[in-house]
């Protein structure tokens, strides 16, 4: 499936392949939810594809129907065991032994590393080598929400394929396209704002009705802060959430906080929500390191240093 807001991407790479002129390596950017592995799987597919270079794979020969059922064997997906987990060396040396061999049934071989940012020193290390000798007619295609993580070692060698948010008013067209479920457009507006303005993100937030459970969040972070919750006992309740989703709740629920208030409100105030905020950004790195946090105590330690803030 090719979203509208990924046309230019898309126009881009189809004349790239019509002119024999493609990379080696592609590095598709942009907020989670603007549909990147579907943007991802069409490229792999068109140049798996047994038709002459077209603005499309033909969904009908050998090659399609194999790739569209998932076992192609020219192409290669790379990810973590487990949501969250690193990608560890062992699936990179694995991908580089198979771009050595030679094509099965396609013309290319292709690969697909997602997410990117997930890939441990080791990891990266060796897909780097890889990236610096590649074979003649591979693909490999890296997608990564967090490029910054990525050693600029291996973003010199891909081509940077960005993908931007469409506008709001696209947004909202798109997302009142594509359920029967009729959303009210202030719950659409506030679905795009905590999924940084990603319509497919934004429609999933809204489908699995992750809106209420963030009214609970309010209602339990407040107590947090007027010291009537249990740490201990709250953070363990989180751990049924999106903890990402949670953390870039509060934060800007705080943002829109300071800029109510920063001219306003007394001093004393303004600098604990500025600390708060900073708790909040501390907490959400921690989150999203490669490291194997105990988040049940990455939790309760935020909430301890939120009371205390209160309490100052």
């Amino acid at each position: 499936m090719l979203y509208p807001w990924q046309t230019e991407q898309w126009r881009s790479f189809s004349l790239q392949y019509e002119q024999k002129r493609l990379p080696h390596a592609i590095i598709l950017t942009g907020v989670n939810g603007l549909g990147q592995l579907s943007l991802a799987n069409k490229m792999v597919a068109t140049v798996l594809c047994d038709e002459p270079p077209i603005s499309a794979p033909c969904g009908g020969c050998h090659n399609c129907q194999v790739f569209a059922a998932g076992n192609h064997p020219d192409h290669t997906f790379v990810g973590p065991d487990e949501s969250g987990k690193q990608i560890k060396i062992e699936k990179i040396r694995e991908l580089k032994q198979k771009h050595t061999l030679t094509a099965n049934i396609a013309k290319w071989k292709t690969s697909i590393i997602w997410p990117a940012e997930n890939m441990n020193i080791s990891a990266s290390n060796s897909l780097l080598k890889l990236l610096e000798e590649p074979q003649s007619n591979t693909l490999l295609i890296l997608i990564s929400i967090k490029p910054q993580l990525l050693p600029v070692t291996i973003l010199s060698r891909c081509q940077k394929v960005p993908l931007a948010v469409p506008t709001n008013k696209q947004a909202i067209e798109w997302i009142e396209e594509q359920d029967q479920e009729t959303y009210k457009e202030i719950e659409i507006k506030r679905a795009l704002s905590l999924s940084n303005g990603a319509p497919i993100e934004a429609l999933r937030l809204l489908s699995s009705n992750s809106l209420y459970f963030l009214e609970q969040i309010s209602k339990d972070f407040n107590h947090v802060l007027s010291g009537a919750a249990n740490p201990v006992i709250l953070a363990q309740q989180w751990q049924q959430f999106d903890l990402h989703m949670v953390l870039y709740y509060l934060q800007l629920k705080l943002k829109q906080r300071l800029v109510k208030n920063i001219e306003s409100s007394g001093n004393n105030i303004v600098i604990n929500d500025w600390a708060m905020y900073d708790c909040i950004i501390d907490t959400t790195k921690l989150l999203s390191s490669s490291h194997n946090l105990n988040k049940v105590l990455l939790i309760e330690e935020f909430m301890v240093k939120a009371m205390n803030l209160t309490s100052r």
